[in-house]
């Protein structure tokens, strides 16, 4: 069987003439990033360009899924699911929200305190936190597999392996390809691989038709958009270059403002001298960001360019990552057009 799929390393395409205008990346760079792309895949059987949107449809071979299923997990363990598992538990709230996109809602019977999207989950079992849940608890449900990541404490992992039940660590990813792979990592686990490869096909057209609009219309400008993830005495946390968030604003067309961070912290004397165009602030934060010394010394906050926005689109890996990066373009753009109505 063959599917298509569209290269999420869109900048980089093997397609590079399509780029020329807008690509900010060296030849090594598009290399890389094609081969990392075509690894992932697995084997790249052609690459063509297309006219109307600039990106590389990629064909791959595929072979006939089956169980017995065996991956590594994050932790590097090999984990061999055997048949199709008919009940899950989730301790994770990104990794849910890829259950229920995917349509295996019906296999799920436990969930963590903190699983709350889509609505409908607060029917299922909680079994506590996403590190230490009731170990006990999970184990009287009975579920052929547990779901986690890789926050899933090892005394949790090793009372539920001692019980004889399947434990699979879904890795962390940093990338907005790495949430694709993620959706189809949970989808196979499922036994709903077709479902999972739609998904992932649908998510990847979206990302490439915001990118390639963004590449249009903003990317030349060089917005700065910065993503207050905590702040004041909860300490400053962002979005780092390595960063899947990373990934949502600059296919957004934008600039990370710290793209000098490193991981995720970051510090308010940083913050002010990047000086963002744009800051995206949680919206259970927001009211107090724009309060807050020294953050009212920020541009932005004095010409009301601070966006609330659902940290948990922003946060968890998973399709919704789709909705955040419309979000910054589209608020990108409005501001865009301001400024230029200004110049």
């Amino acid at each position: 069987m063959k599917r298509k799929l569209i290269a999420l390393a869109l900048s980089l395409s093997v397609a590079a003439a399509a780029f020329t205008a807008c690509a900010n990346s060296d030849e090594n760079s598009e290399e890389s990033a094609v081969s990392e792309t075509t690894e992932a895949t697995e084997v790249t059987e052609t690459a063509e360009e297309t006219t109307e949107e600039t990106v590389t449809e990629v064909v791959i071979d595929e072979d006939e899924f089956s169980y017995p299923l065996t991956l590594e997990d994050a932790y590097g363990n090999v984990v061999t699911i055997e048949e199709e598992p008919e009940t899950v538990v989730s301790v994770s709230p990104a990794i849910t929200e890829i259950i229920y996109a995917v349509g295996g809602e019906d296999k799920l019977i436990g969930r963590s305190d903190y699983c709350d999207y889509p609505a409908e989950v607060a029917d299922i079992q909680s079994v506590g936190p996403i590190d230490l849940p009731d170990t006990e608890l999970i184990v009287s449900l009975e579920p052929d597999v547990v779901l986690a990541s890789s926050i899933f404490s090892e005394e949790a992992y090793n009372a539920l392996t001692d019980a004889g039940i399947t434990v699979v660590i879904i890795k962390d990813e940093t990338s907005l390809e790495g949430m694709i792979y993620t959706v189809q990592t949970v989808a196979d686990v499922l036994g709903l691989h077709e479902e999972g490869d739609m998904l992932a096909m649908g998510l990847s057209d979206e990302i490439a038709e915001i990118y390639n609009e963004a590449q249009e219309t903003i990317a030349e400008d060089g917005i700065t958009v910065y993503y207050a993830m905590s702040f004041g005495e909860y300490g400053d946390y962002t979005a780092g270059p390595d960063t899947f968030i990373n990934d949502i604003i600059t296919f957004a067309g934008c600039v990370n403002a710290a793209s000098d961070a490193d991981g995720w912290s970051y510090s308010a004397e940083q913050l002010l001298a990047a000086d963002p165009d744009i800051i995206l602030v949680p919206d259970w934060g927001y009211d107090m960001f724009m309060e807050t010394e020294p953050y009212t010394e920020l541009t932005a906050v004095q010409n009301g360019t601070v966006l609330a926005v659902d940290a948990n689109t922003f946060e968890r890996v998973g399709p919704r990552n789709v909705d955040a990066l419309r979000t910054v373009y589209e608020y990108a753009l409005d501001y865009n057009s301001v400024a230029h109505a200004g110049a």
